[in-house]
């Protein structure tokens, strides 16, 4: 067992700890940090082969790598992205060891002790978790009661539809993840069923502006936890909307129309038998409901400050794909409550049924109900223990590269004063 020091530890090598490291970086602060499999290994390792950011790449605002391309309104492929990651990470010597999973921290005489799954020790004055949000794939109970014969895999474990071989595919959970891998289905010519979940869905560009310039515009991004109905708000599913094709507007009942077959939550699975609720009407309204009513906090945005903008047709909502903002709504969509897997041919299921976080590796951390870190700016109520990049930390844009920098800044600030 080898036992080494550090003055400040970051654990996580993404985007958050990336911009700790950074701001450390730039002050000359010793420090180091580690992530189990390098720089961007979520992104590189749980995303699939076509996968793009969901946001453009003018909201690309790390420090020191405000993204400065000739493309601001596109969308960055996957290894395009882990590229631009490790580009930003060589330009200023980041401190990164790669292959470094800390199992357990706790402190011990004054210092962190962090214990790595090979069980080195790294001793630390002080410690950043930049970890993200999400780390455990969650998979429901009843996948146990799915027969042998059918293969299934988390979405994070997900490439390409050559993975489901040629057979059908059975897409459980409709969020963003979920909602495009069944496009990525579609693509490739496969038969896809897809058991819908309750998520919202936005416009990918509206009245000349992309979603994200418009939430920009109306201060959505600056929203902070205390501002949210339920605290549970801040675990929501994002709603759908995809980067691919330089930004695509995703609609449960396109999906319909070229083939894929809708159906409520999934209920339970007997044998060859899944069943399912008879939801999906509501599901589909909640999505509806959703962008309608973004459009119009967008329209009202735009009249009460006078902005220029293009105005929308009926044709041209429809040709986005925003099918129901009109009028009282779609044909309503027939949705099976029971399916034969064997008859159907389906021979994979993938579980588009989101993550989970897991803090209980870090002894003696204060968390909220929901086992959520108790922070604020970044700081937690245990000495010299601090996070980046968490869901909501400060405000709603603290979890995504929008607008991870700003918190990092401030979690750098105290790590400054504090050495």
């Amino acid at each position: 067992m080898e036992t080494r020091t550090s003055d400040i530890l970051i654990v996580g090598a993404g985007q958050a700890g990336l911009s700790v490291s950074y701001f450390l970086s730039r002050n000359n602060r010793n420090h180091l940090v580690v992530d189990k499999g390098g720089i961007g290994n979520a992104w590189k390792q749980h995303r699939w082969d076509s996968f793009c950011l969901v946001t453009p790449n003018w909201t690309i605002r790390l420090p020191g790598k405000i993204y400065a391309g000739d493309d601001p309104d596109g969308f960055m492929p996957r290894d395009e992205f882990v590229a631009y990651l490790e580009e930003w990470a060589r330009s200023f010597d980041a401190p990164v060891e790669s292959g470094v999973e800390i199992r357990h921290l706790a402190r011990h005489n004054g210092m962190f002790r962090a214990e790595t799954r090979n069980g080195d020790v790294i001793a630390a004055k002080k410690v950043v978790v930049a970890t993200a949000t999400y780390q455990k794939p969650r998979i429901p109970d009843l996948a146990a009661s799915l027969p042998a014969h059918i293969t299934h895999i988390h979405a994070e474990n997900y490439k390409n539809a050559d993975q489901i071989g040629d057979g059908a595919a059975l897409v459980v959970g409709s969020g963003q993840t979920g909602c495009q891998i069944v496009e990525d289905l579609l693509r490739a010519g496969r038969k896809v069923f897809l058991a819908v979940g309750s998520n919202g869905r936005l416009p990918r560009h509206y009245r000349g502006q992309d979603c994200l310039y418009w939430q920009e515009q109306m201060q959505f991004l600056e929203r902070t936890p205390d501002m949210l109905a339920t605290p549970g708000d801040r675990f929501k599913g994002d709603p759908h909307v995809s980067g691919r094709d330089r930004g695509t507007t995703i609609n449960l009942r396109s999906f319909a129309a070229r083939g894929c077959v809708l159906t409520g939550r999934l209920a339970s699975v007997s044998g060859n038998l899944a069943r399912f609720k008879p939801d999906l009407a509501d599901s589909l309204k909640m999505a509806d409901d959703y962008a309608a009513d973004f459009l119009m906090k967008v329209d009202t945005h735009i009249e009460a400050h006078g902005v220029d903008a293009p105005t929308e047709t009926k044709a041209s909502l429809r040709d986005q794909g925003i099918l129901s903002v009109d009028g009282p709504g779609e044909e309503a969509i027939e949705a099976p409550v029971e399916l034969d897997m064997d008859a159907q041919n389906i021979k994979t299921v993938i579980w588009a049924t989101g993550f989970s976080f897991d803090f209980s590796w870090i002894e003696g951390l204060e968390t909220d109900a929901a086992g959520y870190p108790v922070t604020h700016d970044g700081e937690s109520s245990m000495e010299n223990l601090y996070f980046c990049g968490l869901n909501w930390m400060r405000k709603r844009k603290s979890g995504i590269i929008y607008g991870v920098g700003e918190d990092a800044e401030i979690v750098a600030s105290k790590l400054l004063e504090a050495v």
